[in-house]
């Protein structure tokens, strides 16, 4: 299926080689060659075959996060993935959402946050827990310093959010700020799917 990249109106910071830039509402898509009728959320369907998920991440001891080595995705479990850097303005606010999304959905859909940001320098593991507490997060923090995970996704900016469903096949995503409420719809479809397929699966044996 063809891949489409969304620019949420309320804004987020598209990823250019080594650029950044900031999205404003009325700029459509990261895509010249798509139209404006492109610039839809995928749902649905699978957005991409992913062959290289799943992939082992380390993960940062912080609230909600032990520090140890998680599959991304969640074996067996729908599972959301929010691409974020503690430098990403978007980011902060979309952690609103998130934590909305997450009392609601944490018994029966994985969660996890990937930040690429290289600790070292300006930037240490104490800095990350402090935004991290400082925006309520209460799910697993992935370090991924090699972008693997953003290269696996193929996205093109911050914040970034991906659900996979059981089998972890990416059934939707979006760059650019996104609503608890556009989440939580993403989320029900993926899992109404997942249960009519254990449902047929049970009948068949």
């Amino acid at each position: 299926m063809k891949r489409r990249a969304v620019l949420k109106a309320t804004g987020g910071i598209v990823l250019t080689g080594g650029s950044v830039m900031i999205l404003q509402r009325g700029i459509p898509t990261l895509n010249p060659t798509e139209t404006q009728s492109d610039t839809t959320s995928e749902s649905s369907e699978a957005v991409n075959s992913k062959t290289t998920f799943p992939i082992q991440l380390s993960t940062l001891g912080v609230e909600g996060s032990t520090e140890r080595t998680v599959r991304v995705p969640t074996a067996g479990m729908p599972t959301v993935i929010d691409l974020f850097a503690t430098w990403c303005t978007p980011c902060q606010a979309q952690m609103d959402a998130l934590s909305t999304v997450y009392s609601k959905y944490n018994d029966q859909v994985g969660f996890i946050s990937v930040t690429n940001e290289r600790i070292g320098g300006t930037l240490t593991r104490a800095d990350i827990r402090s935004w991290w507490n400082e925006h309520d997060g209460r799910w697993s923090v992935g370090l991924d310093p090699k972008s693997k995970l953003m290269n696996i996704l193929g996205a093109q900016g911050l914040p970034y959010l991906a659900i996979t469903d059981t089998t972890g096949e990416i059934r939707w995503e979006d760059t650019g700020m996104t609503s608890a409420s556009t989440l939580q719809h993403e989320l029900d479809a993926v899992l109404s799917k997942s249960e009519g397929k254990s449902e047929n699966e049970n009948e068949n044996e």
